[in-house]
């Protein structure tokens, strides 16, 4: 239990950093897993590619909202924290599906641990992974079982490739957690894989957040509220 922990401390720290940094600069270091992975596994690098583009056009941008009272308001997003990725099957399919569900969640500003026993894909990604712009301990594997320890610490994202009964379980593990809401993104139909088609599917790994520049409004304030003036 105390080496799981370690590894979620490690992870959150990568988080900490990962998050604040630029979005071109994250999608450099994914395409280097991409480029990576392409030799080996094309069909793999084709969906990170795909989730790497339809980030682009939800997540890139600030956007300006009004401001009523000549203040700057701006929209943007940020990554959750650690994410947690559970990969109970194994195949080709299913490898398809959690590149999906990890390239959203990395290109989003979280960082992940992949809980999984598909030991030949997980030591392709590794390596794809120790060569690429990523920082270190940006993207852990653990084996399968680790994820029931890792559940009761600080994730904030859970992602499944699995059947239905494991999917039934996590949801009733996560819904008895102390502390923030956690959903779970989970691909149970390994046949057609709706969710890993999802071009918005790194709106699922994301948090809203709002910033006010609020310099006009306080100047306007201030004078309004000016003391001694002969018109008071």
């Amino acid at each position: 239990m105390l080496h799981y922990a370690t590894h979620f401390s490690d992870s959150h720290t990568a988080w900490e950093n990962w998050f604040q940094t630029g979005f071109d600069y994250k999608r450099e270091c994914l395409l280097s897993l991409m480029t990576n992975m392409t030799s080996a596994r094309s069909d793999l690098a084709n969906v990170l590619s795909y989730h790497l583009h339809q980030a682009s056009n939800l997540l890139a941008k600030t956007h300006e909202l009004v401001g009523p009272t000549g203040e700057t308001n701006e929209l943007y997003t940020a990554g959750r924290g650690v994410a947690l990725l559970v990969q109970q099957e194994g195949g080709a399919k299913a490898q398809l599906a959690t590149v999906a569900l990890l390239s959203a969640a990395l290109i989003a500003g979280n960082s992940v641990i992949l809980c999984s026993d598909d030991k030949e894909w997980v030591s392709l990604l590794c390596s794809a992974y120790e060569q690429s712009l990523l920082p270190a301990n940006l993207l852990l594997t653990l084996p399968l079982d680790a994820h029931h320890t890792l559940l009761d610490s600080d994730v904030r994202c859970v992602g499944l490739v699995g059947g239905s009964a494991i999917e039934h379980s996590l949801n009733r593990q996560l819904s008895e957690r102390k502390g923030a809401i956690v959903s779970l993104v989970s691909e149970t139909d390994l046949g057609t894989l709706p969710v890993a088609h999802d071009p918005h599917l790194s709106l699922r790994f994301i948090t809203e957040r709002t910033r006010t520049i609020n310099i006009t409004a306080v100047g306007g304030n201030a004078t309004l509220l000016e003391l001694g003036h002969e018109a008071h």
